[in-house]
């Protein structure tokens, strides 16, 4: 991870919830929106903000709750970081968006997106998923982990909370997301991966308008292979 990061972290209000992001780019710019990894947080995002910024974008990169610089509720839940997600863009970012999710994130991104555009066509854009895709029933099993004996950057409970949605994931949230209707990138890590590539192949294949890349470097991606992690973003929102 980045530690040294270029841009500096805000705080907005969303409801009881205080939410740390990084932004860059022009404020009158079409929003570009990061949602970060379950364990990491804005930074993870920082070294490509300018870059992201350069295709013409106002870049957002929030802290979810537990993580980074925003509070630590102590509930955590993908519905939870959901509906923090749609407060944030109703707060900063009211016009239309176009999301991208690494992981947890890309779950987030996801569901979000589909809350979106199913309330408001047009909302989003267009929608990058990196190296996964909301569950769906009978995938794999995420057992829960021992709390470590030293500190971390997020609350350590939001883990096992999510970890077990993973496990046992509403059914309605692979159907759901298999409706959006505006084009979809899945960046997809390869064998390398700790996840299921066939989940992300039969995503990008099932959406209206979706797309499949391999970038072969495991499931950090845009950290592994910022580059080509990029061009790929970047052809995507270009056609």
């Amino acid at each position: 991870m980045n530690t040294t990061p270029r841009h500096s972290v805000h705080h907005v209000g969303i409801g009881q919830l205080s939410l740390a992001y990084r932004a860059a780019g022009d404020p009158d710019a079409p929003t570009l929106l990061l949602l970060h990894a379950l364990g990491e947080s804005s930074l993870s995002w920082d070294p490509l903000l300018d870059d992201l910024a350069g295709l013409g974008y106002r870049v957002l990169a929030p802290d979810a709750r537990g993580h980074g610089d925003s509070d630590r509720p102590g509930e955590y839940s993908y519905e939870l970081m959901v509906a923090d997600t749609l407060a944030f863009c109703d707060t900063m970012a009211p016009g239309a968006v176009t999301v991208v999710g690494h992981s947890m994130g890309a779950v987030t991104a996801a569901l979000a997106t589909r809350a979106l555009t199913a309330a408001s066509p047009g909302r989003v854009t267009r929608l990058v998923l990196e190296d996964a895709t909301p569950s769906r029933p009978g995938g794999p099993r995420f057992e829960p982990f021992d709390e470590p004996d030293h500190a971390v950057p997020f609350d350590w409970p939001l883990v096992n909370a999510l970890r077990a949605q993973r496990s046992d994931p509403d059914p309605a949230w692979w159907d759901d997301a298999l409706r959006i209707d505006v084009p979809v990138l899945v960046v997809a890590g390869g064998p390398a991966s700790n996840v299921d590539q066939a989940d992300l192949k039969d995503f990008a294949a099932g959406v209206a308008d979706g797309r499949l890349v391999e970038i072969p470097v495991g499931h950090m991606v845009h950290d592994e292979a910022p580059a080509e992690f990029l061009a790929a973003v970047a052809e995507f929102l270009r056609n």
